[in-house]
């Protein structure tokens, strides 16, 4: 079934990749637990998650859910993992850098490359271009893991193309952020592929 359920979509764009979002969130839409999306999963949602990432070439993440979620590269031979950040500090977790199997995805007029680390700059005024990131990626199937922020920013772009959302049974209330949240995106109905009942 969750073969099925991740399988890659016969027919793709040849001018940008895949993008497919997978994102976990309670039932009333928080994204986390004391700042960890990990605290809300369980094994089957960890099934999934390793589905999908052994399905892709890359995965794209933003450098907060990077750092809180402890990152480390992918297992795939070939993967790459891409870390969107505005500025070109690693200090948050230098292992992951240090694997050569990640790159920092920056503006292009952002600071100095920290040493040893492989850049990817795209996007001017302190924000990255992430229309040009997807294009960058052309033909790959992507991974994007969030967080919430830069999800937010990717469906407001329309760079999404398929949406992977486990609902925790819990119900969190408090501050926490929505599993999407930004800028707003085009309301229009998605298309309900699949669904999996622990």
């Amino acid at each position: 079934a969750i073969a099925r359920h991740v399988a890659v979509p016969a027919e793709r764009s040849p001018d940008r990749a895949l993008v497919r979002l997978n994102m976990i969130g309670s039932a009333d839409g928080a994204a986390e637990v004391s700042g960890r999306s990990g605290a809300l999963g369980n094994h089957d949602d960890s099934l999934v998650f390793g589905a999908l990432r052994a399905a892709a070439d890359a995965v794209v993440v933003g450098i907060a859910t990077a750092v809180s979620e402890h990152y480390h590269a992918p297992t795939g031979a070939d993967a790459q993992i891409y870390v969107v950040a505005k500025e070109p500090d690693v200090s948050g977790d230098p292992e992951l850098f240090a694997t050569g199997r990640a790159t920092l995805v920056l503006p292009e007029d952002a600071g100095p490359d920290p040493e040893g680390v492989t850049t990817l700059r795209v996007g001017t005024g302190g924000r990255v271009d992430l229309a040009r990131l997807v294009a960058h990626l052309a033909g790959k199937v992507v991974m994007f893991e969030g967080g919430p922020a830069l999800a937010g920013a990717m469906t407001s772009l329309g760079l999404v193309d398929e949406f992977f959302l486990t609902v925790a049974p819990r119900v969190i209330s408090g501050g926490a952020a929505r599993v999407v949240h930004g800028p707003d995106a085009d309301i229009t109905p998605w298309e309900l592929a699949h669904v999996l009942v622990d």
